[in-house]
């Protein structure tokens, strides 16, 4: 679907040629979603503006579909891709149903009136997004969070083979960045489009891609998620030495040099008691381990736990109470 072969991304400044990503060979196919992460400046919406047409390569070629990119006219490259950028609308005369009927002008008529065909497919993209009680509302009247789900209703009625987004996710809740990454994983895989969006929320989007694209050191790598892992390229993105890989989670998280191991004991049926215990624990540099230590936790229930050290016994009714006391020892 989409091939980039030797290709450089940049900009000029005062006539001198600046490269951001240098030897770009990377490729996208049907049905994939595709996560674009690196570092702030590293130059993820230069590289998608650029696969969207907004923006020029310094060098080498984009072919969609085999055909080089600079070969298709406006419309026709309108009716293949669609691009959401991290930019908000915020205009008070236009309604969100007028602006997600936009998707619709690359397939619309001289009279540019919207046919029946054209209605269904604006409200399928409502749905699948799940905002059709926006609708007459104003688009300078609901949240940025709803404003991003907007133009991504806009791109899906627009019909292409091709979704780009730039930060789709960066003004929503938890909850509706995990809704949003599914419909876009779903759209990818039942729809056949190929999806490509940038992001910072790295532990969310690496559940749901198919593979990566990773800028680093002006360079860009690709594959999935498990294969830059075993290459070390997800080990190190950051500068910051203390964010980590972990390979147990498959996340990102702090690193704790100082780790205290601590006893953990319970019945079975006391498990998923255990684990949120574990889960605050770990917070605190305290690792389970089966095996004695200096401090050891008895479960009796949910509500009722026991700290034994050495010389000393100590009660907790809740988590927060137990990790104050286990971090004080």
């Amino acid at each position: 679907m989409i091939k980039i072969k030797s290709a450089t991304a940049g900009y000029f400044s005062k006539k001198e040629k600046i490269d951001i990503i240098s030897e770009i060979n990377i490729s996208a196919e049907v049905g994939e979603l595709i996560a674009l992460i690196g570092i702030n400046g590293s130059g993820k919406s230069t590289l998608l503006r650029s696969i969207a047409g907004l923006h020029k390569l310094l060098s080498g070629n984009i072919f969609i579909d085999n055909k080089k990119q600079s070969e298709y006219d406006k419309i026709s490259f309108a009716k293949k891709t669609a691009f959401v950028s991290s930019e908000i609308i915020n205009s008070k005369y236009l309604k969100v149903k007028d602006v997600v009927a936009l998707g619709r002008f690359p397939h619309q008529k001289i009279s540019g009136r919207l046919t029946e065909k054209d209605n269904k497919i604006i409200t399928e993209a409502f749905e699948t997004v799940g905002i059709p009680h926006l609708k007459e509302k104003y688009i300078n009247e609901i949240s940025d969070g709803e404003r991003q789900k907007v133009m991504t209703a806009r791109a899906l009625a627009q019909k292409t083979d091709i979704i780009l987004l730039d930060e789709p996710a960066a003004f929503l809740d938890l909850a509706n960045k995990f809704s949003l990454y599914k419909i876009l994983s779903d759209t990818a895989q039942k729809l056949e489009k190929t999806i490509i969006f940038s992001t910072h929320d790295l532990n969310i989007a690496l559940k749901y891609c198919d593979k990566v694209w990773l800028i680093k050191n002006k360079t860009i790598y690709e594959g999935a998620q498990e294969d830059l892992f075993l290459s070390g390229l997800l080990s190190n993105i950051f500068s910051d030495k203390n964010v980590i890989f972990n390979s147990d989670t498959f996340e990102f998280s702090v690193r704790n040099d100082k780790i205290i191991p601590v006893n953990i004991v319970c019945n079975k049926n006391l498990t998923t008691v255990k684990e949120a215990v574990i889960n605050a624990l770990k917070r605190k540099s305290f690792y389970p381990v089966n095996k004695e230590a200096d401090i050891k936790i008895e479960i009796k229930n949910q509500g009722d736990y026991k700290i034994f050290t050495d010389d000393y016994t100590f009660n907790a009714n809740n988590i927060y109470n137990l990790a104050k006391i286990v971090k004080s020892i």
